[in-house]
C-alpha cells in the first residue's frame, strides 16, 4: 500500500511558553483566584486586613510562579519540537525530541501510582495527532502567531504552528483542502 506523497513537511519549537495567548490565559487562570483569595482574606480578617491579604496573595503568587518556573525548565531541558506533515489525505502532527519519552515515563509512573485521576490525565496527553481534510469542520487563522487551528467534529483541535516562511503556503493548502 502506497502512502500519500507529502505536500509539505516542517518542524517547529512548539513550547507553550512561546505563545502570548497562553501567557494571557495563565494570567487569568492563576491571577483571578489569587486576587479573589486576597479579597476573601481582606473580608474575614479584622486586624491589618490589607496587609494579611497582600501577604496571602504574595504567597499564592510565589507558589504559582515557582511551579511555572519548574515547568519552563522542564520544557527547556526536554524540548518540545512538533513535526508536521501535510499531504493529500490530511495533516499529521507528532511531538519529537525527548518530550515523548518523558511523557511515557509520566504515564508509567501514574499507572503505578494507583490514582485513577492522575492516570486518566496522563493518558489524555497525545504525542501524535492526525486529522483528515474531510473531517475538518472549522479553521481559525492567527496570522500574528503564524498558526492555524483545525477543529474536528469532536475531540481536541489541532494547532498547526508554522514558520514565518511557510505560513502563507500552509494557509493556502489548508484552505484549498478544507474549503474554509
Amino acid at each position: 500500500m502506497n502512502s500519500p506523497a507529502v505536500a509539505l513537511e516542517w518542524q517547529v519549537d512548539a513550547s507553550p511558553f512561546r505563545n502570548p495567548a497562553i501567557w494571557r490565559q495563565m494570567a487569568l487562570v492563576f491571577g483571578g483566584p489569587i486576587i479573589l483569595l486576597g479579597l476573601l482574606i481582606a473580608l474575614v480578617t479584622e486586624h491589618d486586613r490589607w496587609l494579611a491579604a497582600l501577604r496571602m496573595m504574595g504567597i499564592g503568587a510565589a507558589a504559582v510562579v515557582g511551579l511555572l518556573l519548574v515547568a519552563m525548565v522542564l520544557f527547556k531541558l526536554l524540548g518540545y519540537q512538533q513535526h508536521i506533515q501535510l499531504d493529500e489525505t490530511g495533516v499529521r502532527s507528532q511531538v519529537s525530541g525527548r518530550a515523548p519519552v518523558f511523557m511515557k515515563m509520566v504515564r508509567a509512573r501514574s499507572l503505578l501510582s494507583g490514582q485513577t485521576s492522575v492516570t486518566a490525565s496522563g493518558m489524555a496527553v497525545r504525542t501524535n495527532y492526525a486529522i483528515r481534510w474531510g473531517k475538518v469542520r472549522k479553521v481559525e487563522v492567527d496570522a500574528q502567531q503564524y498558526a492555524l487551528i483545525l477543529y474536528p467534529p469532536s475531540g481536541p483541535p489541532l494547532l498547526l504552528a508554522c514558520t514565518a516562511e511557510n505560513f502563507a503556503t500552509v494557509r493556502e493548502i489548508v484552505q484549498a483542502k478544507t474549503g474554509a
